[in-house]
């Protein structure tokens, strides 16, 4: 398993690199509104946060097993941020 640190560096290069996009395709993009784009921008910060958080204090007791599950959970709800961007490019009216 990689190390944690390893693990919250990605959580936010990622997070970062989704508020980047998201700021080009709002300066791109003239018709996504206003308030499509500030939610999207809050649910990145939101889910940022609750994944360092679950990183930081995991659930689970200290056996092995379970905490690589847990940190496996983690790793694959990095994705989920990914598909927030296509909330943004829906966000047009």
């Amino acid at each position: 398993m990689a190390s944690i640190r390893k693990l919250k560096k990605d959580i936010n290069a990622l997070t970062f690199n989704m508020l980047t996009k998201c700021y080009v395709l709002k300066n791109d993009d003239p018709e996504i509104q206003d308030e499509a784009f500030d939610e999207v921008i809050r649910k990145i910060a939101y889910l940022r946060n609750d994944l360092i958080l679950r990183t930081n204090h995991p659930e689970t007791d200290a056996e092995s097993k379970t905490l690589k599950k847990h940190y496996r959970k983690v790793k694959e709800e990095l994705y989920v941020l990914m598909g927030v961007i296509e909330e943004l490019k829906n966000g047009k009216d």
